[in-house]
């Protein structure tokens, strides 16, 4: 094996509900008297985009927020939920330990499905962006689980070169499997069928 290929939220970095604390910030600052109700209808088609996109992109994605939410916003609005998601985050030595002693062997890699200045900007205040050799996000790649996400990173590789880890398993791991890549999947169910860890940190003892 050569690289392994991440899923970030809820993968290497855990999804906390604090996170919700951004966007809510980002829209009591358009709307003071905003509900909390609303900003959870506003949070979910965010959070579901990729059941109903094909894929990422700001303008789309704000007009099918305005639609479903019944909500109108500024047209800078994703700009800003970008950079308020990237400066949300938490500090985290062993993650730092762990990914730092996995690019001592293997070349790391990020796909995900949400934007990619996010992804960087967070994976940069948690000091491990320079351990990945690409951070490739929704809005420059084919949405997971389209197999072609996969395809800027097989041009350097074999795809059993590869690993893939991640914590969806219809939308991270069954696609990897599906095209001979090795993948594990993160998560605290017990499965017989695939490689399964429950924290990222035992990557360090398992590779």
């Amino acid at each position: 094996m050569k690289a392994i290929i991440f899923d970030i939220d809820n993968t290497l970095i855990d999804w906390k509900d604090e996170f919700i604390f951004s966007l809510r910030k980002l829209l009591k600052e358009i709307y003071p008297n905003i509900t909390e109700e609303k900003i959870k209808e506003i949070d979910y088609v965010i959070d579901t985009n990729e059941s109903y996109l094909k894929s990422l992109d700001k303008n789309v994605l704000l007009q099918e927020i305005m639609t479903r939410c019944n909500i109108i916003l500024p047209n800078d609005f994703i700009d800003k939920l970008i950079i308020y998601q990237g400066n949300c985050f938490y500090e985290d030595d062993e993650l730092i330990e762990t990914i730092k002693y996995l690019a001592s062997k293997y070349d790391l890699y990020v796909i995900s499905n949400w934007f990619t200045k996010t992804q960087k900007i967070r994976l940069e205040n948690m000091k491990i962006a320079k351990y990945f050799k690409k951070i490739i996000g929704g809005d420059e790649n084919y949405f997971k689980p389209d197999t072609r996400c996969f395809d800027v990173i097989l041009k350097e590789y074999d795809v059993n070169e590869c690993m893939y880890v991640g914590d969806k398993l219809e939308i991270d791991i069954k696609p990897a499997l599906s095209i001979g890549m090795d993948a594990i999947w993160k998560t605290n169910e017990e499965s017989y069928e695939f490689k399964t860890i429950k924290s990222i940190y035992e990557l360090k003892n398992i590779l």
